[in-house]
Parts: structure tokens; C-alpha cells; sequence
């Protein structure tokens, strides 16, 4: 016969083993969940950066966006509020409209160069605002720039630059002044004496412009030959990044590069 001390010892090991099942049963069922939530995260996240990937390059390749937009909007949102089902069908929404996106209609430019009416400036003002608004603007403060930085390297390898400087600073001074066609027009001036004054003897040849050939694209994920209006990868699937490339050299350029950092070219 068992005595109570045994008794009381046999009941213990029995309770404890089920609080161990129990225990390990539940800390089961949470890390299955946990990792099924991992992985709805993971799923939402690379669905909208692929979509946005899509976008930008359709974007760029004159394709209407707006409507794909919206709805990446609305599933980036929903991943924030840790809604991973709703981003990633949102996602698959957007990616759908991107399917049909119609072509953007491209207005005629303008032949008429006469100076636009004088209106109130805004603090703050896009590029492309700022090209409307003020003509010759940034092509004079391109050749301002050029032509300081010249001068400087010519200074410091012992030449006389002070009568292009006294140009230089007119061009300066009408810049500051919002004269954008006068400074363009000192600032050529101070470039075409900087040219005659810092260029070797060797008369220059008028320059040729040969239009570069496009190089073969490749996809970056599998290295497959890529067509110049594909989307996708053929082979993978994967989206094509169009990189913004000079006309002329075929050096990459940021999308907000008016010019070119490499051959000056305006693009």
C-alpha cells in the first residue's frame, strides 16, 4: 500500500505533466501563428514594392499611373495599420491597373518664345514651374557656374582672367537681378573668352554629334535579353528599371538633371 507522502508525489508528477502539455500545446499554436503572421508581412510588403517598382517604370515610360497610385496608396496604408491581407490584395489591385495603363498625352510644345506676363512668385516652385515662368533661367546659371569654376582653375594656373571676371560679374549681377536673358547673354560672352583665352592653339574642329546606339539590356535578376518596350522580364518575370541615359555620351542621369554631369548637354 502507498502511503500519503507517495500518493501526494504521484498527484504532483500528474499535475505537472499536464501543465507541460498544456503549456507546450499553447506555445505551439502561438508560434505557428506568429510565423503565419511573418509571412502574411513579408508577402504585403514585397507585393507593394514590386507594384511600386512597376509604377515608377511605367511612369517614366509616358504610361498614366494616377489610378494605380491611389490604390498603392491605400495599401501601404493598410500594411501600417498591420492589415497584411487588405495591403497585399490592394497591391494586386494596383498591379492590375498598371496592366491597362493608357498613355499620357503629350501637349504640343510651344513655338511662340515671347516672355510670359509677369506673375507673383511663390516660395516655393518645381522645375518645371520655374521653366514656364522664367525663361533662360537655368541655362544661364549653368553657364555662370561653368564659366566661375573655369576661371578659377585658369587663376590658379597663373593667367590674367580679369576681363572675363568683369563679364562674369555682369552676368552675376543680372542673375540677381532676375534679367535672365541679359546674364545668359554676359555669360556667353564671359564663356567665349574663356574659350579663346584658356584653349590651346590647335584650331577647334566644329563638333559632331553621333547618336549613340542603345546597348543591349539585360535583366539584372537572371541576365536574360530584355526588349526596349518590355515591362517584364521574359524569362522571370522580374520589372525592368529603365535607367535615364544622356542622347548624346549615354551617361546615367538623376531624374532631376536638367543637364548632362558628364557632356553638358541640355536633355
Amino acid at each position: 500500500m502507498l502511503d500519503a507522502d507517495q500518493i501526494f508525489l504521484i498527484a504532483l508528477l500528474i499535475v505537472l505533466a499536464i501543465v507541460i502539455y498544456l503549456e507546450l500545446r499553447f506555445m505551439r499554436s502561438r508560434n505557428k501563428e506568429y510565423i503565419e503572421r511573418m509571412t502574411d508581412k513579408d508577402d504585403a510588403y514585397n507585393t507593394i514594392a514590386t507594384t511600386k517598382a512597376i509604377a515608377s517604370s511605367l511612369k517614366q515610360k509616358g504610361r498614366d499611373t494616377k489610378e494605380a497610385d491611389l490604390v498603392i496608396i491605400q495599401a501601404d496604408n493598410a500594411y501600417k495599420r498591420n492589415n497584411y491581407h487588405t495591403a497585399r490584395d490592394s497591391a494586386k489591385r494596383a498591379r492590375e491597373i498598371l496592366m491597362n495603363a493608357p498613355m499620357l498625352e503629350v501637349a504640343a510644345p510651344r513655338t511662340d518664345e515671347a516672355a510670359p506676363e509677369e506673375k507673383p512668385e511663390e516660395d516655393r516652385k518645381t522645375v518645371q514651374e520655374v521653366k514656364k515662368l522664367e525663361p533662360h533661367m537655368l541655362e544661364s546659371r549653368f553657364i555662370i557656374n561653368t564659366c566661375r569654376g573655369r576661371i578659377e582653375t585658369a587663376e590658379g594656373s597663373g593667367k590674367d582672367m580679369s576681363n572675363a571676371k568683369e563679364v562674369l560679374a555682369r552676368a552675376e549681377k543680372c542673375f540677381e537681378d532676375k534679367k535672365y536673358d541679359e546674364a545668359l547673354r554676359e555669360g556667353l560672352k564671359a564663356r567665349k573668352m574663356l574659350g579663346e583665352e584658356t584653349l590651346a592653339p590647335e584650331p577647334v574642329k566644329e563638333a559632331v554629334i553621333v547618336k549613340v546606339p542603345k546597348p543591349e539590356r539585360k535583366c539584372e535578376k537572371c541576365s536574360a535579353t530584355i526588349g526596349n518596350d518590355d515591362v517584364f522580364c521574359r524569362k522571370c518575370g522580374a520589372p525592368v528599371i529603365v535607367k535615364r541615359t544622356c542622347a548624346y555620351c549615354r551617361a546615367e542621369m538623376e531624374d532631376g538633371d536638367i543637364f548632362c554631369p558628364k557632356c553638358g548637354r541640355k536633355a
